[in-house]
Protein backbone atom coordinates (compact mmCIF):
# COMPACT_ATOMS: atom_id res chain seq x y z
CA UNK A 1 0.00 0.00 0.00
CA UNK A 2 2.84 2.39 0.80
CA UNK A 3 4.29 1.96 -2.71
CA UNK A 4 0.99 2.91 -4.32
CA UNK A 5 0.73 6.03 -2.18
CA UNK A 6 4.31 6.98 -3.03
CA UNK A 7 3.69 6.65 -6.78
CA UNK A 8 0.50 8.68 -6.62
CA UNK A 9 2.36 11.37 -4.71
CA UNK A 10 5.07 11.87 -7.37
CA UNK A 11 5.07 15.40 -8.74
CA UNK A 12 4.61 16.01 -12.43
CA UNK A 13 6.90 18.74 -13.70
CA UNK A 14 5.09 21.95 -14.49
CA UNK A 15 5.41 22.03 -18.25
CA UNK A 16 7.10 25.07 -19.73
CA UNK A 17 4.38 27.37 -21.06
CA UNK A 18 6.29 27.85 -24.31
CA UNK A 19 5.57 24.21 -25.24
CA UNK A 20 1.89 25.07 -25.40
CA UNK A 21 2.28 27.87 -27.95
CA UNK A 22 2.28 26.31 -31.42
CA UNK A 23 3.07 23.20 -33.36
CA UNK A 24 6.43 21.44 -33.11
CA UNK A 25 7.98 19.78 -36.19
CA UNK A 26 11.10 17.66 -36.44
CA UNK A 27 13.81 19.67 -38.18
CA UNK A 28 16.83 17.38 -37.74
CA UNK A 29 18.28 14.42 -35.94
CA UNK A 30 20.15 14.63 -32.67
CA UNK A 31 23.30 12.59 -32.16
CA UNK A 32 26.11 12.74 -29.59
CA UNK A 33 24.74 15.99 -28.20
CA UNK A 34 24.66 17.66 -31.63
CA UNK A 35 21.90 18.63 -34.03
CA UNK A 36 22.67 16.67 -37.21
CA UNK A 37 21.24 14.23 -39.72
CA UNK A 38 17.66 13.30 -40.40
CA UNK A 39 14.96 13.22 -37.70
CA UNK A 40 14.45 9.77 -36.20
CA UNK A 41 11.69 10.03 -33.63
CA UNK A 42 8.62 8.15 -34.79
CA UNK A 43 5.79 9.12 -34.39
CA UNK A 44 6.74 12.75 -33.69
CA UNK A 45 8.55 13.71 -36.90
CA UNK A 46 5.35 14.86 -38.66
CA UNK A 47 4.52 17.25 -35.86
CA UNK A 48 3.04 17.47 -32.40
CA UNK A 49 1.01 20.12 -30.65
CA UNK A 50 0.79 20.36 -26.86
CA UNK A 51 -2.79 21.33 -26.06
CA UNK A 52 -2.52 21.63 -22.29
CA UNK A 53 -0.47 20.24 -19.41
CA UNK A 54 -1.60 16.65 -20.07
CA UNK A 55 -2.75 16.35 -23.71
CA UNK A 56 -0.76 16.44 -26.98
CA UNK A 57 -1.96 16.02 -30.57
CA UNK A 58 0.30 13.68 -32.59
CA UNK A 59 -0.05 14.32 -36.33
CA UNK A 60 1.14 10.83 -37.38
CA UNK A 61 -1.82 9.24 -35.55
CA UNK A 62 -4.19 12.19 -36.11
CA UNK A 63 -5.38 12.03 -32.51
CA UNK A 64 -4.65 13.20 -29.00
CA UNK A 65 -2.35 11.36 -26.60
CA UNK A 66 -1.84 11.92 -22.90
CA UNK A 67 1.61 12.82 -21.65
CA UNK A 68 3.49 13.16 -18.37
CA UNK A 69 6.75 15.00 -17.76
CA UNK A 70 8.88 14.09 -14.76
CA UNK A 71 11.32 16.70 -13.51
CA UNK A 72 13.81 14.33 -11.84
CA UNK A 73 15.10 12.83 -15.07
CA UNK A 74 13.37 15.20 -17.50
CA UNK A 75 11.54 12.30 -19.07
CA UNK A 76 8.34 12.56 -21.05
CA UNK A 77 5.89 9.69 -21.50
CA UNK A 78 3.32 9.73 -24.33
CA UNK A 79 0.47 7.21 -24.19
CA UNK A 80 -3.10 6.45 -25.22
CA UNK A 81 -5.53 3.52 -25.14
CA UNK A 82 -4.81 2.38 -28.72
CA UNK A 83 -1.01 2.51 -28.88
CA UNK A 84 2.12 1.69 -26.98
CA UNK A 85 3.92 4.05 -24.65
CA UNK A 86 6.65 6.29 -26.04
CA UNK A 87 9.33 7.33 -23.55
CA UNK A 88 11.84 10.08 -24.28
CA UNK A 89 14.30 12.29 -22.46
CA UNK A 90 13.25 15.89 -23.16
CA UNK A 91 15.51 18.94 -23.34
CA UNK A 92 14.48 22.47 -24.17
CA UNK A 93 17.52 24.48 -25.35
CA UNK A 94 15.28 27.51 -25.93
CA UNK A 95 11.58 28.44 -26.13
CA UNK A 96 11.71 27.60 -29.85
CA UNK A 97 13.58 24.25 -29.64
CA UNK A 98 12.95 20.82 -28.15
CA UNK A 99 15.19 17.75 -28.23
CA UNK A 100 13.69 14.28 -27.77
CA UNK A 101 16.05 11.35 -27.10
CA UNK A 102 14.47 7.91 -26.98
CA UNK A 103 14.58 5.67 -23.93
CA UNK A 104 13.91 1.96 -23.59
CA UNK A 105 12.65 0.46 -26.87
CA UNK A 106 13.15 3.84 -28.55
CA UNK A 107 16.75 4.29 -27.39
CA UNK A 108 18.07 4.74 -30.95
CA UNK A 109 15.47 7.45 -31.73
CA UNK A 110 16.30 11.13 -31.38
CA UNK A 111 15.29 14.37 -32.99
CA UNK A 112 15.43 18.11 -32.78
CA UNK A 113 12.05 19.87 -33.07
CA UNK A 114 11.42 23.51 -33.87
CA UNK A 115 8.32 25.53 -33.15
CA UNK A 116 6.31 26.47 -36.25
Amino acid sequence: MLILITLIGCDQKVIDESLLDGKWEAAAGYEDGEIKGEPNCYPFQEGIEFKDDSKVYIQTYERDFKYLVYSDDQEIFFYDKKSSIYTYKIKMPSNEEVVLEGLGFHESDACYLKKK
